[in-house]
């Protein structure tokens, strides 16, 4: 089982700006919920500018949730903080790690992270034709998690 923390930064956090965000589904911050979100997992904004997990492989910008699970102050204020502006390096346990080698591009995409399925996390982006969202490259790879580039904000890249 995997364990907490899920994402580390590895560069500094000055550079890195966070911003908070009305969390669409509050039930999820709640540390006892069947799929609470965890540290790491990746938010898009809803029609109503809420985050919100996706479905799928993410199609549209998304930020990766910067607070553990079960933070007395996203639940109180139902608010969840995501790295928001600038490129940072980190390690994350919400991931897929199966194939991924250095230098590989990164989607988003449905993971199973400590017997947990439906979270949101990395993936390396598959064979499937068509446009995909690139949210960062892979710079290292451990047995447990990955360590990757995430750039100031994904890039699309067609798969023939």
């Amino acid at each position: 089982m995997s364990q907490p923390p899920y994402l580390t930064l590895i560069s500094e956090v000055l550079p890195v700006q966070r911003r908070d965000f009305y969390a669409a589904n509050t039930a999820l911050l709640n540390p006892v919920n069947a799929n609470p979100l965890i540290d790491g997992e990746w938010l898009q904004l809803d029609s109503t500018y809420k985050a919100a997990r996706g479905t799928g492989e993410q199609a549209v910008p998304a930020w990766q949730l910067f607070a553990e699970k079960g933070r007395y102050d996203t639940q109180a204020i139902g608010k969840v903080p995501l790295l928001f502006i600038g490129g940072y390096e980190a390690e994350t346990k919400v991931a897929d790690l199966t194939s991924m080698t250095v230098g590989d591009g990164l989607v988003v995409q449905m993971v199973t992270v400590g017997g947990v399925a439906n979270r949101r996390g990395l993936a390396k982006l598959g064979a499937g034709a068509g446009e995909h969202l690139i949210f960062g490259y892979v710079t290292r790879v451990f047995t447990d998690r990955v360590r990757y580039w995430c750039p100031n904000h994904p890039t699309f890249k067609t798969v023939a």
